[in-house]
Parts: structure tokens; C-alpha cells; sequence
């Protein structure tokens, strides 16, 4: 008798466990990251008779959570690779789209503004005709302006974006350290770790695979991580955080940079080209590839422009008489100093020798305490030529300070900023010189002739400025449309990967619906074993 009270009373007891975990399941069938619980059943034991055996009912072995490293690794890693084109793509079709408007950009400008040199050709002293050359100039100027500052505030918005990154890597990494640190503590307490807080933990790593490629290493038994960057340097070691740091480039201020904060503190730049997933690695690669080439062959077909344009125009003359002058006016060169340099003074009197060898690039220019060394943006070194303090290279000359200190550095690129501050030299559309000879008389239009000529110059490469700019828009295009095709197969690739976590560890609605059934008459079967045994008892009581 007492054995059948026993088993009813296990009966319940696992009942009821088995349809608190079915209930959780079914209550958390929609939550992003649950894991579905199972429940293991096992006999209690029993006593061996002559009889036979008889068995002492069932009880719980364990409520697992249905999990898989390997599924959860394939998710990260497809997350990561997604990050990585997402970030470059949101910023890449913002170029793309800049430079792709076909009713309003610089080639179009360039073009009117060719038609309306043309259209004065026909008659050099037509009044209107000259004010439409001189409204072209400025309309053309205003294009390069709007575009150049456009692909500014994409820089601006790359390095916010870049700072925001870090700090979500932070915070998750901040996370994961204190999830480590419960971990170990319940589980040291309990024998198990807690599966809501593995929950957690999983949905943390999901976050932080999509800022930044991680490696991840688990104890299978507390439940701890271990997190590590693609380069081996750990970002959580058990209940320990490294952070990542950004600051302003020490050659580029401009430029934000990201460092990794050592034990002791101390922070180290970090390689750019070492970030390869992640929404971070999407970022530096936008910025230091997409970003870069629109941004230096923009400004080159200012430069080379208004170069040529400048270089023509002063063999004209004015209606007046007088020489021509400057058609656009350029911003003046900018070097920056690197901020760790322990010299005094900066480069200086920046000026164009030769335009037509003048190239769009990154120049750093360093000192090793007796000689001045030019490379350039590929890490070749650049013919140089010092003359007492001026310092000549590949069409400019600059000034070198006298108080330089070895090891001491300075980035230049000459043609940095033509395109956001390029502007009309014109005082008025009377100075437009289209006249080769100074009485040459308002009809004579030869110099406007050869300005209308510079269309067909090869002046960038062995393009023109219309064939530099097209070009531009088609490279840029092109790769925004190869990234946004490897986003497409990236994204599906990401969904088939989640479809398999969740095939494997989520909640299907169905079963758990059934699962609720069995075990509910599995509790009401106990209970009417409890009921049996309770009128057996009470037959046994009544007899007198």
C-alpha cells in the first residue's frame, strides 16, 4: 500500500515538473533566443522479490537546455559576414547615389558649362551669352562644393558610426564578463549553470559578432567564454574586460582610429586591415577604399581642371584689354603634423611646380634626423629633392621646418579639399578672357577656343574630365552593387543558418501542444493512482 502512494506521489511530482518546462516553452515560443528545455525521466528504483520486481515510481534527472556550439558558431560567423557588408554598404550607396544623379552633377555641369563656352564662341561680344559662362562657372564650382562636402560629412558620419560600434563592442564585452562571473558562481553553488542566463549569454555574442569577427571559446561545464579578436588579443577572459578605445588619427585628425586598452591600460592602434568581419571591418573599408577613391579622384578632376583651365585662361585677354587671370581659384595645400612628433614647427608655403604630375594621394613625409624621406600611399618611396629648406616632389614644393626632430612625421596630399573649396576667380563675366591679343577686338575669340579645346584633353590618366568622372561613377557602382549582391546571399545565408538554430533548439508550437496533452493525462493518471491507493486505505480502515 505504501508503495502505491509512493508512486502516485512521484507521478505527480514529475507531472507537474514535466508540465512547468512545456509551459515555459510554449510561453517562450516567440522569444528571439530562448533554447527549448527538455526534461529527462528516469525510474527510481525498486525492490527486487522472489515475486519479482517492483518498481518505486520515476523522478527527474534533469531539465536540459537544447543547445549546439557548433550551429551557434556557424550563426556568428554568418552574422559577422553580414555585419561587414551591411556597414559598407549603407555609406557606398550614399556615394553611389551622389555621383549616379544623371539631372544633377559635376559632368553634367562641366558639360552646360562647355555648351555655354560654345554658345559664346559664336559671338565672343555677346553679352548674355558671357553671362551665361560666367553663371556656368559658378554652378559648376557650387557642384564640386556640394559634392566634396557630402563625401566630408560621409567621413564624419563613418567616424561616428566607428565610435558607436565600439562602445555597443564594449558594452557587450562589459556583459559577458559579469554573465561570466554569475556563471561561476551558480554553477559552483548549484552544479549546473542557469539556462536563462546562457540564453543571455548566446544572444550577447550574437550582438557582438556583428560589430567585430570574435572567436569564442566555452566551457562546457560553467557555462564561462572566453572572447577573443581575429588577431588572438581577448576582449573577456572570465570575469575580465579588455575595451577597444577610438581617438583622432595622430597623422590624420580627421580620421578616427580604434585601440585596443591593454591590462595595464596602455592603448595600442589597431591594424585596420586585421578587422575582416564586422559591422567595424564594413566601416574601415568604406572609409579607407570607397570613401578614399571617390574622395581623391573627385578632388583630382577639380585640380586637374581648374589647373588646366587657369593655365589657358591667363593667355587670354579681356574685353578691356587687360590678362587674364585665374578662371578658378584652389584652397591652399594642407599638411597635417602627426601628434606625437617631439619637433617644433610644420610644413609650410605648400605650392603646385608642375600640375600635370601632381597626383591625388597620401603622401607621409618623415625625418630621420639628417634626411627627409617621401612615401607614398602604397609604402613606395618617392623621388625627392631637397633644396636648402624647400623639399620638391612629384610637381610640389614645400617648406621643411628647421626645427624637425628624428623620427618626426607629416601627411600631405596635394589636391586634398579642390573639390569642397573650389570657386569662381571671376569678379564679374567681363573678365572672362576669350580674346588671344590684347586689341585683339570683341569679336576675337581664339584663347576661348582653346579652352573649349581642353573637353578632349587627356588631363587625368589617359581620360578626360568627362571619361575621369564617368569612370569614377562606374567604379563606384560597380562596387556598390557587387557588395549589396554579396549582402543579398550574405543575408540569406544568415536567415538558413538562424532557420537551423532554431530547427534545432527552438520551439515547435506543435509538439510542445502535444507534449502538453501526454503529460497532462500523465498527472491526472497519478492522481487517480493517489485517489485508488486513498480508497484502498480507507476499505482497509473500515473493516472491523
Amino acid at each position: 500500500m505504501n508503495n502505491l502512494f509512493n508512486l502516485a506521489k512521484s507521478g505527480l511530482n514529475v507531472g507537474q515538473s514535466a508540465l512547468n518546462v512545456v509551459g515555459s516553452n510554449m510561453i517562450n515560443a516567440t522569444s528571439q533566443n530562448y533554447s527549448r528545455r527538455e526534461m529527462i525521466i528516469e525510474e527510481s528504483g525498486g525492490l527486487a522479490t522472489a515475486q519479482g520486481f517492483y518498481g518505486y515510481g520515476a523522478r527527474v534527472n534533469n531539465i536540459s537546455r537544447v543547445y549546439d556550439a557548433f550551429t551557434n558558431t556557424q550563426l556568428r560567423d554568418s552574422g559577422s559576414k553580414l555585419g561587414a557588408l551591411d556597414g559598407r554598404y549603407q555609406q557606398l550607396a550614399d556615394i553611389d547615389n551622389m555621383l549616379g544623379d544623371v539631372s544633377d552633377n559635376v559632368s553634367v555641369s562641366l558639360n552646360n558649362l562647355f555648351k555655354s563656352m560654345a554658345t559664346l564662341s559664336g559671338d565672343a561680344s555677346d553679352g548674355p551669352a558671357r553671362a551665361a559662362v560666367y553663371s556656368s562657372l559658378g554652378v559648376l564650382t557650387q557642384r564640386f562644393n556640394e559634392s566634396g562636402k557630402r563625401l566630408d560629412n560621409l567621413e564624419k558620419s563613418t567616424n561616428s558610426q566607428i565610435d558607436l560600434s565600439v562602445k555597443d563592442i564594449n558594452a557587450y564585452t562589459q556583459q559577458l564578463a559579469e554573465i561570466n562571473k554569475q556563471l561561476e558562481r551558480v554553477q559552483a553553488q548549484n552544479g549546473s549553470a542557469p539556462a536563462d542566463l546562457l540564453d543571455q549569454r548566446d544572444a550577447l555574442l550574437e550582438s557582438l559578432a556583428l560589430q567585430v569577427g570574435i572567436d569564442v571559446t566555452e566551457n562546457k561545464i560553467t557555462g564561462r567564454v572566453d572572447v577573443t579578436l581575429s588577431d588572438g588579443r581577448p576582449l573577456v577572459f572570465g570575469e575580465e574586460q579588455y575595451k577597444l578605445a577610438t581617438s583622432p588619427s595622430p597623422s590624420d585628425p580627421n580620421k578616427t582610429i580604434v585601440s585596443y586598452v591593454n591590462k595595464e591600460g596602455k592603448s595600442e592602434a589597431i591594424n585596420e586591415s586585421s578587422f575582416t568581419k564586422g559591422r567595424l571591418s564594413g566601416l574601415f573599408k568604406f572609409r579607407n577604399e570607397d570613401l578614399e577613391l571617390a574622395r581623391n579622384e573627385l578632388d583630382q578632376i577639380a585640380f586637374q581642371m581648374a589647373s588646366r583651365f587657369n593655365e589657358q585662361h591667363r593667355q587670354g585677354y579681356t574685353p578691356a584689354g587687360d590678362a587674364g587671370g585665374d578662371l578658378f581659384k584652389l584652397p591652399d595645400m594642407q599638411v597635417f603634423a602627426n601628434t606625437k612628433n617631439t619637433g617644433t614647427g610644420n610644413l609650410t608655403n605648400g605650392k603646385v611646380t608642375d600640375y600635370t604630375k601632381v597626383n591625388a594621394e597620401d603622401y607621409s613625409i618623415s625625418f630621420d634626423g639628417s634626411q627627409w624621406t617621401v612615401t607614398g600611399s602604397d609604402g613606395r618611396t618617392v623621388p625627392a629633392t631637397l633644396s636648402g629648406d624647400t623639399l620638391a616632389f612629384d610637381g610640389v614644393e614645400i617648406d621643411v621646418p628647421a626645427g624637425a626632430a628624428s623620427g618626426d612625421s607629416f601627411t600631405l596630399n596635394p589636391v586634398a579639399g579642390a573639390a569642397t573649396g573650389i570657386s569662381r576667380a571671376l569678379a564679374s563675366a567681363q573678365d572672362f578672357a576669350a580674346s588671344d591679343k590684347v586689341d585683339g577686338g570683341p569679336s576675337n575669340n581664339n584663347n576661348l577656343e582653346k579652352m573649349l579645346k581642353i573637353q578632349d584633353e587627356k588631363l587625368i590618366g589617359k581620360s578626360t574630365l568627362s571619361e575621369a568622372y564617368s569612370s569614377l561613377v562606374g567604379t563606384i557602382g560597380s562596387n556598390a552593387r557587387a557588395v549589396q549582391s554579396n549582402m543579398t546571399s550574405a543575408q540569406i545565408d544568415a536567415d538558413t543558418k538562424l532557420e537551423t538554430k532554431q530547427a534545432f533548439s527552438g520551439v515547435d508550437l506543435n509538439e510542445e501542444n502535444v507534449n502538453m496533452t501526454m503529460f497532462l493525462q500523465y498527472y491526472q493518471a497519478s492522481a487517480q493512482m493517489l485517489q485508488t491507493a486513498t480508497s484502498l486505505l480507507d476499505t482497509l480502515l473500515a473493516i472491523k
